[in-house]
C-alpha cells in the first residue's frame, strides 16, 4: 500500500491549530506548500494506479447548496452512492454560505473532523495552499487508472478548465469542477417593448439611456442592486476591457479613467433614481418592480419557476465595451483536503471526477440554474430536453456563460471583495466622490496584495 503523506507533526498541527482557531489563516510566502512541492509528500501517477481502493469507503463532502440546489446535490449524490463500482459512500453535508463554509474547514483543520471534498473559490483554494492542507490533482489526473483523458479534458468549457489551473497555482491543478454560473442581465421583454426599447443595452452608455427612457415612459427604475456590489463594479471594469488588480504585480487599475467612469455611472444612476439597492433583487425583478437585473445565471430555474406566464423574459450578455466578450464566472469547485489515508483521497477523486462528468452535470443543470460545466452534457437527452423547454437557460449558456471568465484569483481577494463592497456602497450613497473612492481602492487592495502570500 502506498502512503500519500505523512502525517502532520505535533509542532505543525500546534501551530495551524492557533491561527486557525483565532480565525485567521497562516498566510506565508511558502509557495504551493509540501503537498504540491516537496519531494517526500509528492505522489505519482503511478502510485495512484498502484492504491487499493476496499469497497465501502466512506467520504464527507461538504457544501454551500441548499432550496433546489442542495435537492441537486442529494439526488446526485444518491446516484454516486448507489452507482459507483468502488462502494464509495458519500456523505454530504450543507455548510450555509461560502464563507461559513470556508470558516467551517478551518476550525475543523484545526480540531479535527475535516472533510474530505469541500466546495471552494480560487481565494479559498489560495488561502488552503498557503498552509500545506490541499492536495494537488495533478497525479489523479495522469492515472491511468483513475485519470482523466485529452478528449475529457477538451470536454470542459475553457473558462471552466481554466479556473483549476490558474496562474497563481503554479502549473498544478488544486481543485475540479463542482457547479458554474456567469453574471448576465435578466430583462422584461413586455416592459421593454411598452418604454420602446427592442433590445437589451449593447453598452453602458445605452444602459444609462434605456433606464432614462424607462424611467420616463413607466415610472419604473432600471434595475435592482443588491448590497453587495463588488461583482457589478468588476464586470464593468471588465467589460471596458480592464482587469481591475495584477496579482503579481500587487498593482490596481482602480484609479484608471475606465475606473472612475464606471463609478460615476454608478453615482449617477442612484442619483437619478434609476437604480435602487434591495436585499433580494430577484423579487424586484420577477415582481416587475424592475425592468432588468444584473445577476448570477444561478437563478435562472427559480426565475422560470416565479415568473411562470406573468411576461415575456430572458437573459442577455451585460453591456460589453470590449472587442472581446467578457463576464464574471462564478460558482464553487471542488477540492481535496490533505489526509494520511491514501484511499480516502482516492475515494474523494473518484467522486469529484464523476461529479464533472456528462451525466452527472447534465443532472446538476437540468436540476438547477447552474451552466454545465462539459459541452457534452448539452447533448444528452435530460438537459437538451430541459433546455428546450426553458429556453432562458440555453439563452444564459449561449450568450453569457461561453464568455464568462474568474477574477485573478488571490489569498487576499476575500478582503479586498468586502473592501470595494464598502467603498462602492459610499458612492452610490453620495458620501465619497468616484475620484476619492479610487484612490481609497488602490491604496487599500496595493496593500492587501502585498501582504498576501506570492504563489
Amino acid at each position: 500500500m502506498h502512503r500519500r503523506h505523512k502525517p502532520m507533526n505535533i509542532a505543525k498541527k500546534t501551530a495551524l491549530t492557533s491561527f486557525f482557531l483565532a480565525g485567521t489563516l497562516l498566510l506565508t510566502s511558502c509557495g504551493l506548500g509540501a503537498a504540491a512541492s516537496s519531494g517526500e509528500a509528492a505522489i505519482s501517477a503511478e502510485s495512484v494506479d498502484g492504491t487499493d481502493l476496499p469497497t465501502g469507503v466512506e467520504i464527507d463532502f461538504w457544501h454551500i447548496q441548499a432550496t433546489i440546489y442542495g435537492e441537486a446535490i442529494t439526488e446526485m449524490v444518491q446516484e454516486f452512492n448507489a452507482t459507483n463500482e468502488w462502494g464509495i459512500v458519500v456523505n454530504e453535508s450543507f455548510k450555509g454560505s461560502y464563507q461559513e463554509l470556508n470558516q467551517a474547514v478551518r476550525a475543523a483543520l484545526a480540531g479535527g473532523g475535516a472533510p474530505d471534498v469541500s466546495m471552494a473559490y480560487e481565494n479559498d483554494v489560495l488561502e488552503y495552499v498557503a498552509n500545506d492542507v490541499i492536495v494537488p490533482l495533478d497525479s489523479y489526473l495522469e492515472s491511468d487508472n483513475f485519470g482523466v483523458s485529452e478528449d475529457d479534458l477538451g470536454d470542459l468549457v475553457d473558462g471552466v478548465l481554466a479556473r483549476q489551473r490558474v496562474d497563481a497555482y503554479d502549473g498544478h491543478t488544486l481543485s475540479w469542477p463542482h457547479g458554474n454560473s456567469s453574471m448576465g442581465l435578466y430583462y422584461n421583454a413586455d416592459l421593454f417593448a411598452e418604454a420602446g426599447i427592442a433590445e437589451p443595452p449593447v453598452d453602458w452608455d445605452e444602459f444609462l439611456a434605456q433606464a432614462r427612457q424607462l424611467k420616463e415612459t413607466t415610472g419604473l427604475a432600471y434595475a435592482a442592486m443588491g448590497p453587495a456590489k463588488n461583482a457589478v463594479f468588476y464586470n464593468m471594469l471588465r467589460s471596458k476591457g480592464i482587469t481591475p488588480y495584477d496579482t503579481g504585480a500587487a498593482t490596481t487599475e482602480f484609479t484608471s479613467r475606465e475606473s472612475i467612469e464606471s463609478l460615476e455611472l454608478l453615482s449617477q444612476l442612484f442619483t437619478e433614481e434609476l437604480v435602487y439597492t434591495a436585499a433580494d433583487t430577484e423579487q424586484e425583478f420577477t415582481n416587475e418592480r424592475t425592468a432588468t437585473e444584473i445577476g448570477t445565471t444561478a437563478r435562472t430555474s427559480t426565475k422560470i419557476d416565479q415568473i411562470g406566464d406573468k411576461f415575456d423574459w430572458s437573459v442577455a450578455l451585460t453591456p460589453q465595451e470590449t472587442d472581446e466578450p467578457i463576464t464574471q464566472l462564478f460558482g464553487g469547485n471542488h477540492v481535496i483536503l490533505a489526509s494520511a489515508d491514501p484511499e480516502q483521497e482516492l475515494a474523494a477523486w473518484l467522486f469529484m471526477r464523476w461529479f464533472a462528468d456528462t451525466d452527472a452535470q447534465s443532472i446538476y443543470a437540468a436540476r438547477t440554474g447552474y451552466s454545465p460545466a462539459v459541452k457534452s452534457a448539452l447533448d444528452t437527452p435530460l438537459l437538451s430536453t430541459n433546455y428546450q423547454e426553458n429556453p432562458q437557460k440555453a439563452d444564459a449558456f449561449e450568450n453569457v456563460f461561453v464568455n464568462a471568465q474568474i477574477m485573478p484569483p488571490t489569498a487576499a481577494g476575500n478582503a479586498i471583495d468586502d473592501m470595494v463592497t464598502g467603498i462602492v456602497e459610499e458612492v452610490v450613497l453620495g458620501w465619497v466622490t468616484p475620484q476619492e473612492a479610487a484612490e481609497r481602492m488602490d491604496a487599500e487592495a496595493t496593500r492587501l496584495l502585498q501582504s498576501a502570500p506570492q504563489n
